[in-house]
């Protein structure tokens, strides 16, 4: 089954077809009832005038399509694509007012998602792109709306496996929609070239700290801890080996006391 859903996911140019067929011929929910479990599920109108959760799975899954070329795992990020909202179907409600939610999607449907690619007998590495991919798939266009900070898009960026390929799918998921909305790419990838840039700068190791005088202890993990937290926020080398120092006297005085 994997052979067949790779061939649909890399080779097609409408991914959507042999998910739409396989609904029309009611044989969905062998091998993919996560998936099925989305139709019928509404989505907040104000964001989602294109239908229900399946009908934006199936425009993101096409939208995929068109950048699975440019992908660090091609077959990983039309995966995520196409499993990046399986949350819905276990979270969304609706208020009072009538509005439609769907608050953490992205984390509950963790478990449907971990169970759809061990259905699919996919290997750790593969598994944790995908699952890593869903966890975190709103963060760039909410990082975009806010016009957040150096420091904030670096943390997001850290936590991504392959964050060129979470940018893309944020900017699918944005335009898998009605209204779209894709406007968050050029923010995004100014971003995502500042961390590239700081990343491949000098940064302190944990032979660095003991060459300047620490101990090898349990504490040195937490001060590599925090001078890899100054390497995000932009700090040269130096800087980070100077206040990580200054972090560590304070961290070990308290302890000692």
């Amino acid at each position: 089954m994997l052979t067949e859903l790779e061939n649909a996911l890399l080779k097609s140019e409408r991914p959507s077809a042999y998910f739409e067929q396989l609904r029309a011929a009611e044989q969905l929910g062998g091998w993919f009832p996560e998936l099925k479990a989305l139709i019928g599920v509404m989505q907040n109108r104000e964001y989602h005038l294109e239908g229900d959760a399946w009908t934006h799975t199936m425009m993101v899954l096409d939208e995929a399509a068109k950048r699975r070329g440019r992908a660090e795992n091609p077959l990983g990020f039309m995966l995520a694509a196409l499993c990046h909202d399986f949350g819905k179907a276990v979270c969304t409600t609706v208020s009072e007012d009538g509005r439609v939610h769907s608050y953490e999607h992205e984390t509950l449907g963790l478990p449907a998602v971990r169970q759809f690619m061990e259905r699919l007998a996919a290997d750790a590495e593969l598994t944790g792109y995908v699952l890593n991919m869903t966890e975190l798939h709103m963060e760039p266009n909410k990082l975009a709306a806010t016009g957040s900070k150096l420091k904030k898009a670096n943390r997001l960026f850290d936590r991504s496996c392959a964050p060129y390929d979470l940018i893309q799918l944020a900017v699918c998921d944005g335009l898998g929609k009605l209204p779209q909305c894709g406007d968050t790419e050029e923010f995004l990838m100014r971003r995502y070239a500042e961390f590239t840039e700081i990343m491949a700068r000098p940064y302190v190791t944990g032979q660095d700290l003991i060459n300047a005088g620490l101990a090898p202890s349990e504490e040195l993990s937490e001060i590599l801890g925090y001078a890899h937290k100054l390497r995000l926020a932009g700090l040269d080398k130096e800087d980070q080996l100077r206040q990580s120092l200054a972090y560590a006297r304070s961290v070990l005085k308290i302890r000692q006391h």
